[in-house]
């Protein structure tokens, strides 16, 4: 009942906002600007009780506007740009470290389209960020949202491109701008550079109203020397990275931002411009800083209090009163729906920010927000981000819930050392950490579905204690052969009796990817079936068990859903088709081996007369393994290469069977590795052993009875991921994260280590 009524308090603030927003245009609309600094904790401001650095015109604003004294920022840059600029938590859209997604609407985008001039100079590091080289970046690399794309007229910025093509954001910089490289900038400062184009932006608007975005290069390192530094008189200096020279890049900071002002009020445009000081993520952790007699470590990329409470600043003369402070809870989603209702712009059809507008705080009218953060985190995939954990949690002022269970009282314990036992927590504290579960609870992407078995020690380190199984698609016939593709970050799958197959991808949902998979009306096939197994070979391309067709074909062409087209790789035995091939597994030398049983024809007859095991080396020569299994089914190679695996959904005996591999083609020492009888007799589903996958510590994770059972190298059963119902295959990400679950009518994905690294 709770998560209901968080949702309805979500609706009702999203329609009196669109409310509030569609009243008449003829009121004067504000001019905005939004700087975000780079790495720079509350702790850096003299208003917020830091005294290592010298900080008087960000001062002079918090004197004159309003300081929030419980503004929060994601640990790292990356997830808090993305939310920033689309308003949405990043479980929505989040695609990679230095990616933002190009189909995603920014509030560039929006503000344009409202009749805004708009301008960005800054840092923006949202196109490209993986090196060349580094393991899964060539999937990612420019695949981001290109600066000209991002919805403003004008741009002036540092890292448009590859990372390591970016250069120097400070002494002698690398800075695109307008769609070209600016050139004879050595001896400059990147800094300058961009506060000077704003201003000359500024300067130059007179018929419309202006949006301008500075997401800061300062103060993130290099901690180089900046122009008022003593060192920058060396040229050979410019670039030493010390952080002695952290202190003069907080000043110069602020210097910039007294140099903005300075430029509104030379333009009498102080009163009709709405400025707003936040910061990306905490202070570097190789920066100790003072308040007062108190010293506290920089917390960048940690989700204490150090890593993401920032210093947030908002001034309008005559619109906000001076030297106010409140303690609203300000994230940075809450961005784009204020700026939307301060510049009376709608929101966009189809768009739903999950940010609530603070502009009724600024203006001191009594509004009704939430009091709690709540954070979706996980910097990876990304160069550098493997030492960081994801982490889900809600806080307020005093508390904090974890994804994992840890609850923590963050005012006595500001570094989280002491997780507070529940058998120890007082009336008001269960309250609280109830009403925060249900946040966490009702902020999921997708619902839960089924529940996870333990039976053995061992299973926690394979599928964590924290896992759910997630219900991210469904409305299929019979789901099968799942497969990842890595380079499109997305999973393709069978509708057998549809004749079809399905891309899912977590930011673009579902889709058809082809049609028709299998079955494609060629002599002798079975026209009632699709495809069913699928597999990548050594080269990336998609093979297919097409059980129509009764062979199996390689994917040559797809030039749009409908019109597959495929080569065939193997179509029959010793002159007889196939029955109907169901799934498929390469070693690591590029051969291939095969199930191909006859319960995939249905009425129709089989041409070969026996259910076999099959396999066709890379230089085309099948041989048959093996042609006395009942029903062969899933297939499996061993990552050392030495042991088939083959299912058998033989109702009357279900199980495993392994072989050893003693030569290409050649097996021997048949024998069952799992008897899956008793299970199959007491499942619920009445499920037999299906496809299945190896991770790479040697587990079989196995669709079977009621869901996906996990088998360890020496037949040990350890645990069961819970479907109770029909189970066909299952697929892991990439990176052995993600597990995906072909369930019937479902997709089904588990998320196998949360909170881990």
């Amino acid at each position: 009942m709770k998560t209901i009524y968080f949702l309805l308090s979500l609706f009702l603030s999203v329609s009196c906002y669109a409310q509030k927003a569609n009243k008449s245009n003829s009121e004067k609309r504000p001019n905005v600007i939004l700087i975000m600094v780079d790495d720079l904790g509350y702790e850096g401001i003299g208003s917020y009780g830091g005294t290592s650095y010298d900080t008087p015109n960000i001062d002079k604003l918090a004197a004159t506007g309003m300081q929030f004294n419980q503004a929060y920022a994601q640990p790292l840059c990356t997830p808090t740009r993305v939310k920033l600029m689309t308003g949405q938590y990043n479980f929505r859209n989040w695609e990679a470290f230095g990616i933002l997604n190009p189909k995603q609407k920014t509030f560039g985008h929006i503000m344009q389209d409202a009749g805004y001039a708009t301008c960005m100079v800054g840092k923006w590091q949202l196109q490209s960020y993986d090196p060349p080289g580094y393991p899964g970046g060539e999937h990612r690399r420019g695949i981001g949202m290109k600066v000209e794309d991002a919805g403003f007229d004008e741009y002036s910025m540092f890292h448009a491109f590859h990372t390591e093509d970016k250069g120097s954001r400070f002494a002698n910089p690398t800075i695109y701008q307008n769609g070209e490289f600016l050139k004879e900038t050595d001896g400059k400062y990147g800094p300058d550079i961009f506060s000077e184009y704003l201003n000359d932006f500024v300067d130059r608007q007179s018929d419309k109203p202006f949006f301008v975005y500075y997401p800061m290069a300062l103060t993130h390192g290099p901690f180089n020397p900046t122009p008022n530094s003593g060192d920058w008189k060396y040229a050979e200096k410019r670039l030493n990275d010390e952080t002695i020279y952290f202190k003069d890049m907080v000043e110069y900071l602020d210097k910039i931002i007294g140099d903005i002002v300075d430029n509104l009020e030379k333009k009498g445009l102080r009163e009709d411009t709405l400025l707003m000081l936040y910061s990306d993520n905490g202070t570097h952790q190789t920066i100790f800083s003072k308040m007062g007699d108190r010293t506290v470590q920089g917390g960048k990329g940690l989700t204490t209090e150090a890593g993401i409470k920032v210093p947030f600043i908002a001034n309008w003369p005559g619109h906000i009163k001076e030297g106010t402070a409140s303690n609203e809870f300000i994230d940075a989603i809450d961005f784009m729906p204020t700026i939307l209702e301060a510049t009376n712009t709608p929101i966009p059809s189809g768009f739903a920010p999950d940010g609530e507008s603070f502009l009724p705080v600024l203006k001191e009218e009594p509004v009704q927000r939430r009091d709690w953060v709540f954070m979706s985190y996980d910097p990876k995939p990304g160069w550098d981000k493997k030492q960081f954990a994801p982490a889900e949690f809600v806080l307020n002022e005093n508390y904090k819930l974890y994804g994992d269970g840890r609850f923590y009282n963050t005012k006595k314990d500001v570094l989280e050392n002491d997780s507070l036992p529940s058998n120890k927590l007082s009336s008001k504290e269960k309250q609280l950490k109830k009403k925060f579960k249900t946040v966490l609870d009702s902020l999921r992407k997708y619902p839960t579905y089924g529940w996870i078995e333990r039976l053995a020690p061992e299973f926690d380190s394979l599928v964590s204690k924290h896992a759910r199984i997630e219900l991210v698609a469904e409305g299929f016939n019979w789901s099968e052969g799942p497969v990842w593709l890595p380079k499109e970050q997305k999973l393709i799958f069978s509708d057998v009796p549809e004749n079809k197959i399905y891309q899912w991808h977590n930011l673009d949902g579902l889709s058809l990817y082809m049609s028709p998979s299998g079955g494609t009306g060629i002599a002798n096939g079975n026209t009632g079936k699709g495809s069913n197994g699928l597999i990548l070979d050594p080269q990336g391309d998609l093979v297919i068990c097409q059980v129509g067709d009764r062979r199996i074909s390689k994917l040559t062409s797809l030039q749009d859903s409908l019109r597959p087209k495929f080569t065939p790789i193997v179509t029959d035995y010793k002159g007889k088709i196939f029955n109907s091939p169901n799934d498929l597994d390469y070693d690591s030398n590029g051969n291939l081996y095969f199930t191909d049983p006859a319960f995939g024809l249905g009425d129709g007859k089989s041409a070969i007369g026996f259910n076999g095991v099959y396999f066709l080396s890379k230089n085309k020569e099948l041989i048959l393994l093996d042609d006395s299994i009942e029903a062969p089914n899933g297939i499996a190679v061993s990552n050392d290469n030495k042991t088939l695996y083959v299912a058998d959904s033989f109702k009357k005996q279900p199980k495993i069977l392994a072989y050893d591999i003693v030569g290409d083609g050649k097996v021997t020492n048949k024998r069952i590795f799992f008897d899956a009888t008793e299970l199959h007799k007491a499942s619920i589903s009445k499920q037999s052993p299906d496809g299945m996958k190896i991770d790479d510590k040697g587990n079989i994770f196995l669709a079977g009875p009621d869901g996906v059972l996990v088998i360890s190298p020496t037949g040990k059963h350890l645990g069961t991921i819970r479907t109770d119902k029909n189970t066909g295959n299952c697929e892991f990400s990439d990176d052995g994260r993600y597990l995906f679950i072909t369930a019937d009518d479902y997709l089904l994905r588990v998320n196998l280590r949360p909170y881990s690294k």
